[in-house]
């Protein structure tokens, strides 16, 4: 990638990072619960993830003004190149991976969660790893029971 494509891309990405960091610390503030009991604000549960989005702001910032800097903000694309750029095989795995992602999260709590995080091992497996469909239902399946063992009997959290 040359320097002009790697300051587009940046500039693309900082604009990313910063809505996603604004909607983070947004979220921390209004969506988090406060606990006066527990003291000032830095002691409540939303502290330190706002802390991380404003380091990732301030951090998006400056991929924003180095990216302003070479002229990446002169992003022009056409029909071609966004559909090209669609088919390539990292994007299709990507979507493929972010769709699975997005049906686990929907199905959370409403599937057992050993059987639910099972099928969701084995098709991650079977989709990324290129391995035989028994192991990685044997390894899905141990992967759940162990997750499942380990923090509902030793750390003691429930899970959905």
């Amino acid at each position: 990638m040359d320097r002009k494509q790697m300051a587009r891309a940046d500039f693309i990405t900082s604009l990313l990072l910063i809505s996603a960091s604004l909607f983070i610390m947004i979220f921390t503030l209004f969506g988090f619960p406060r606990f006066p009991e527990w003291g000032p604000l830095y002691a409540n549960p939303g502290f330190t993830p706002f802390l991380l989005g404003l380091v990732l702001f301030f951090m998006s910032i400056y991929l924003l003004a180095r990216s302003l800097k070479d002229q990446g903000q002169q992003v022009r694309t056409t029909r071609e190149a966004v559909k090209s750029f669609l088919r390539e095989p990292k994007v299709v795995r990507f979507l493929i991976c972010l769709a699975l992602f997005a049906l686990y999260y929907a199905l959370l709590g409403r599937i057992p969660f050993v059987v639910l995080t099972a099928l969701y091992l084995s098709l991650s497996f079977l989709i990324f790893g290129r391995g035989r469909w028994f192991i990685a239902l044997l390894i899905a399946v141990a992967s759940s029971l162990a997750i499942s063992l380990v923090f509902s009997r030793i750390f003691l959290v429930p899970l959905p």
